[in-house]
Parts: structure tokens; sequence; C-alpha cells
């Protein structure tokens, strides 16, 4: 068999692989028939001063066999403020498909064991010890898993979440927009049990939310899709909970993107912080109405077992695409989050964020087009907005709409996109079949396959404190 044909059959063992673990075996063999494992075995780094981190490994090993617990925190705390922003450059991961540099994993080896290992230290009181995790936790920083609009092809989001989930890396903060909010709340409404149930049995899932009300009924309504349809599926797939009742129920926090209807009305990124007794199903149709589909939606709220009021009175909500599908800045101020992993299956961003990441001349040919067609494009919809200041609200707010949807940052830390094809335009906005809801979610899973080492060892460090943090909570209670 000639190199080019080995080549091609390992490729196809990548694109058949059934599992993480399949996919994982596949790309090792590729690493190791073009070379780039001695790469990941070779210290030499031009984005990171491994020697140091070599340096600092073998210390902190020696502070833990001489029992030195505060030298260790010290040395832990200086060793992740020198390395922490060095072993996240995203081009340690573009070279091997397996993993980057073997350094980073033996650091990170040695970071957790070194936080275990004083998460237990008796010579520390278990009061600073616990102060101490509590504030390293929050210094660090949270993951956030961000789930775009996308219509149907936001059906992949569930693939995704299933892929992070299996491998124990679904992160506790999600936010979803559009169809995003969709599965995002499915996911945060369900504890682990219900979401391993579901998995594993996804006929459950109601597939038929889209129906349409026909063109006289449509021009009429404005709207050419029913809205009561779309909540009988939602109330079928989510249950009827409140942002805090599925934040109790899951131990997951769920927030939802919904765009004004109003001019000087703000987006709202709606959670149990900030609306705690607001029905998720109501925030979720407010956020799926894309106008022309769906009618805007008061937002309803409920406190205990009494019934649903309105939320905001008045107020009406779309689609939270529009303004902020990925609502990074508020996910910040609201929980401490400063890494983004974005799915993204928006039909206007997929052809302009798919070559985002890759190496080569073609990616880099594709990026500049799209930066530049992105670009004209915002350009042209600001001229619009302020050529439109004086027009009838609802051009306005059109112009307003236009220039939102073009001018927002559609990435993250870490992005996973399907596979692109034109083809799935003809599912944007139709109800998927169930050999369609299995494409999506096997899709969704092979998205995040090539980026679980990253997500695994970008994420690693945070699970560490939080462990660290339960385990020391668990215990009998702090002497006063």
């Amino acid at each position: 068999m000639s190199r080019r044909s080995q080549l091609r059959a390992l490729y196809r063992a990548l694109d058949e692989a059934n599992s993480y673990e399949q996919w994982h075996e596949a790309a090792l063999a590729h690493d190791v028939f073009t070379g780039v494992d001695a790469w990941r075995a070779d210290d030499d780094s031009s984005h990171v001063d491994a020697p140091q981190v070599r340096r600092d490994i073998r210390q902190m090993r020696s502070l833990r066999e001489s029992n030195q617990p505060r030298k260790l925190a010290a040395l832990l705390q200086e060793s992740l403020y020198r390395h922490g922003s060095d072993l996240a450059d995203p081009d340690l991961y573009g070279v091997a498909l397996a993993g980057p540099k073997h350094f980073v994993a033996d650091y990170l080896d040695e970071v957790t064991a070194a936080i275990a290992w004083l998460a237990a230290a008796e010579a520390v009181p278990k009061a600073e010890r616990l102060h101490g995790f509590v504030r390293a936790a929050r210094v660090y920083g949270r993951t956030a898993l961000m789930l775009s609009g996308g219509a149907t092809l936001g059906f992949h989001h569930l693939g995704v979440v299933k892929g992070l989930f299996e491998l124990g890396l679904l992160p506790e903060i999600l936010s979803g927009a559009s169809t995003g909010a969709m599965i995002a709340a499915g996911v945060c409404a369900r504890n682990d049990e219900e979401l391993a149930e579901m998995y594993a049995d996804t006929d459950q899932i109601r597939l038929d939310g889209l129906l349409p009300v026909g063109p006289v009924e449509g021009l009429r309504r404005g709207a050419l899709l029913e809205p009561a349809q779309l909540e009988s599926v939602l109330r079928h797939n989510i249950g009827p909970a409140t942002f805090a009742e599925a934040h109790a129920h899951s131990g997951r926090t769920l927030n939802i993107s919904v765009s004004p209807t109003r001019l000087r009305q703000k987006p709202r990124l709606l959670t149990y912080l900030t609306a705690p007794d607001v029905t998720v199903i109501s925030a979720v149709m407010a956020s799926s109405a894309l106008p022309g589909l769906f009618p805007p939606v008061e937002l309803r709220q409920r406190e205990g077992e009494g019934d649903e009021l309105p939320h905001l009175s008045g107020e009406r909500w779309v689609d939270g695409s529009i303004y902020e599908d990925l609502p990074k800045l508020r996910l910040a101020r609201l929980h401490n989050v400063n890494h983004f992993i974005v799915s993204q299956t928006n039909p206007h961003v997929l052809p302009f964020v798919r070559h985002h990441g890759q190496q080569g001349l073609r990616p880099a040919i594709a990026g500049l087009t799209s930066a530049a067609v992105r670009s004209y494009g915002a350009y042209a919809t600001d001229v619009t907005r302020r050529a439109t200041r004086r027009a009838p609200t609802p051009v306005r707010q059109v112009a307003d709409q236009a220039y939102a949807l073009v001018s927002q940052d559609y990435r993250g830390d870490i992005d996973l996109h399907p596979q692109f094809h034109w083809r799935l335009y003809k599912k944007v906005v139709s109800n998927p079949s169930r050999d369609d809801l299995t494409a999506f979610i096997r899709e969704g899973q092979r998205s995040v396959w090539p980026k679980i080492a990253q997500i695994r060892d970008q994420t690693r460090i945070r699970r560490a404190l939080d462990a660290a943090v339960d385990q020391l909570r668990a215990q009998e209670p702090l002497r006063r």
C-alpha cells in the first residue's frame, strides 16, 4: 500500500469512528504515521517556556515529598500565573490530532496532584485550606458552553452536549439562543441520570414543533408558524420548571438570551440570578421567536405552585440570536466565566467561521475572504442603521437588527461547528426526522472529538479546584 493510500485509510478511520475512544486511537496512529508524535515528545516550543515548566514540575513534586504545603501553595499560584495563558495557546493543539506536547500533560498531572495533596494537608487548618481553594477558584474563573441559534441545524448541539457529557467534560454553565436555548433548557432541566436516560432513548424527544399556519393566516398574524404547537413540544421536552427550579434540580446554570421589540429596551440574559421565577418555557419561546416565523412573546413567571403571571408586563421579546447570540460579557459578570466553548450552527455564520483555527493556505485565504465580507456587511448595515434614525419605528428596528446580526462576535476560546454542507440549508426551517436527529447528534459528537484534548486540558485545573472545595465542604463542619 502506498503512503498516500495509508494516509487515506487513517483519515477514513477518523471519519468512521463511532466513539471518542475509536477516534483517539485513529488519531494516535495518524500522528505516528505522519511523524508529529516526535513533535509531541520534543520539549522545544516557541509558545511555552518548557524548561521552566519542567523546573516547576520538579519543584512541586519535591515540596510535596518534603511536606511543605505553604511553600507548595505559593509556588502553585506563581506557576499558574506564569504559564496559564501560554499553555492555553491554540497553536499547541493545532499540530498533532491526539493532543499537545507531552510536557503539557506532565505539568497538568503535577498541578492536579498538588491541588489534591494540599486539600488533604492536615498541617494547614481546614478553614484556611477551604478559604484558599475558594479564592483560587474565583480567581481562576469558570467555563461556559454556549449554544448558538441555528433553527433546525441547532439540533447538532444535542451531539455536542452528548460528546462532552459522556466524557465528564460538560460545563455546569450553559447559555443558549433560539434553538440553542431549546437544547440548553432541555439539558439544564435534567439531572445527570435523566440526561443519560434521554440520550439512551432519543425517541422520547418530540420533533414536531414547527407547524405552518398557511399563507393567508400567516399574513394576518405576521407569523408563518403556530406558537401553540411549539409550546406544546417544549412543555413535553423541557417541563414546566422556572429558572430557579431547574437550577435546584440539575445543578446546572441555564442562561437564555432574548431580544427586545422596543427600541429603547435592552437585550436580556435570563438565568436563575436575574429571573428566578420566570418559566423556562416562556424564555425559550421568546428566544426562538424569529420575526416572521413566530410572533413576539411575553415572558411568564410563577412563584411556587401559583398561577403564571406576566413578567415585565407589556414587554415582548424575540429571537435571542438577533442581538446576543453569545452573551459572553453578561456571563462573565454574572457567573465569573472567562473561558467560552462555543457550538456554532447559525446558517448565516457557519460559512464564515468554519475555517477558524485551521492551518494552511486554503483556510487562510478563506478566512481573509470571510473577514472581508463580514467587515463590509457590518459597515453597510451600520450606514443603513444611521441613515434610518428618523424613519418609522419598524424600519429602524429592522436596520438595528440587521446591524446586530452582522456585527456580533460569534467565536469563543474553543469553537465547535458541524461539517459544512450547503445541502443542510434545505433543512433549516423544517422538523427533523428521526434519521435526521440521529445524524445531527452523531455529527455534533464528531465536532467535539478533535477538540477534546484542548477542552480537557483547559478545564482540568478548575475541575481539580472544584473537587478540592467539594471535598473540604463535605467533611465535618468547621469547629468554632
